[in-house]
């Protein structure tokens, strides 16, 4: 494949950004980890790499040396070698077993030991042990915020993608309510869906869709969705999926034969909740409130219904070509599960024209059911707006 040079440029202007931002703090080299994007909404060091590199190991690894000088790519596999052809004339590249990727590094950045570091959380153990027994005298200055901040803001090309990525969403969305009639098991209607995003240009999709009397929690996994369909269920249904490496993200909600009222009821919280934050979401806003005004509203809600014993996951995120933003995500805080998996108190960041996140209020009430609505909104100078553009309303099939 021929480099676009309009895209080959622009990654080359990423770099010399982070690299100048590098050598400011004494960085002689910067080394940045990435797995391939098999891992989907598993991995953070993917959409750092991609971001300077445009690489895409799938499901290898793969690690990126920057010098003032040169650009280099390692491949942890044979297979996925070939497809950096395409990164460019400037980007040098080779496959590398993992156990000698210590050596190859050493030999790469000289006699450089003031060291950058990005998506080092995710390097497995056996590949630091060569790195750090290649190099026992560097010192390791981790870049990680650094260029999370440059990629908060998306430009034109970025949005394009992001908006084809939501019109994919909404495709799915309106595919989903005849599959529901099929009489299959949830699983395979899920697959269907899956592959029509990919048959349409997604290179990744992952879908969550919960079809039951009361929805419980999102169902991602062909051993917990082996139910068939049956009139009265609620159905809550989340597509994540990639174009060009950026995420697009949204959920909805239906129900079989008519819905009934409690759950209609749960439904106008959040959407309502929705609508209060997207009328806040403008530039200067911090992001911490917003997901304030999220929590509040839900749980006041909830708790003058009588819902005491509830459930939430994270009302928002930062999307890009993570699925969670780095630093922008932070700023939402994860309720699910235990309070480990909700990190320390984030850096406050306000709302900037140019970000793109996603919310999603939800609310899960054990017994009786659960709700939960997903916008993407792309903010601009005076406020959000969203981008996809299926009905909110809870949909019949």
């Amino acid at each position: 494949m021929t480099p676009d040079p309009h895209i080959s440029h622009r990654f080359a202007l990423r770099r010399d950004a982070l690299w100048q931002i590098a050598s400011d703090q004494g960085v002689e080299a910067v080394l940045a980890f990435g797995f391939g994007d098999a891992l989907g909404a598993g991995t953070q060091s993917h959409g750092a790499l991609r971001y300077l590199s445009d690489c895409n190991s799938h499901e290898a690894q793969s690690l990126l040396i920057l010098t003032g000088e040169t650009t280099h790519l390692i491949f942890g596999s044979p297979f996925v070698h070939p497809c950096a052809n395409s990164l460019g004339p400037k980007v040098s590249f080779e496959q590398v077993p993992q156990s000698h990727w210590g050596q190859a590094i050493a030999e790469r950045i000289g006699g450089a030991r003031q060291l950058g570091c990005l998506g080092f959380s995710e390097l497995p153990h056996s590949v630091s042990a060569t790195i750090a027994q290649e190099l026992p005298e560097a010192t390791w200055i981790a870049l990680d915020d650094d260029l999370a901040r440059m990629r908060m803001i998306k430009d034109a090309d970025e949005q394009a993608a992001l908006l084809k990525g939501a019109e994919l969403c909404d495709a799915l969305f309106a595919t989903l309510p005849p599959l529901l009639r099929r009489n299959e098991p949830v699983w395979k209607t899920q697959l269907r869906l899956e592959t029509q995003a990919r048959m349409e240009d997604a290179a990744y999709c992952r879908t969550w869709l919960t079809v039951l009397p009361a929805a419980d929690r999102p169902r991602y996994w062909p051993e917990e969705n082996c139910n068939h369909p049956t009139d009265g269920d609620q159905v809550l249904f989340g597509v994540a999926l990639t174009v060009d490496g950026y995420w697009a993200h949204g959920i909805r909600m239906g129900s079989m034969g008519p819905a009934r009222d409690d759950h209609q009821r749960m439904w106008a919280i959040v959407d309502s909740a929705l609508a209060e934050a997207e009328a806040a979401l403008r530039p200067l806003t911090m992001l911490s409130g917003i997901d304030a005004i999220i929590t509040d509203h839900v749980e006041t809600a909830a708790t003058a219904a009588g819902w005491t014993d509830i459930a939430r996951f994270r009302g928002g995120h930062g999307l890009g070509l993570s699925y969670e933003e780095p630093l922008m995500s932070g700023q939402f805080v994860q309720h699910w599960g235990p309070s480990g998996f909700r990190g320390p108190p984030p850096v406050p960041i306000p709302a900037q024209s140019g970000m793109v996140l996603e919310l999603h209020p939800n609310l899960f009430v054990p017994g009786l059911g659960g709700a939960a609505l997903g916008e993407m909104y792309l903010i601009g100078d005076t406020g959000a707006v969203p981008m996809l553009r299926f009905p909110r309303q809870i949909f019949e099939a």
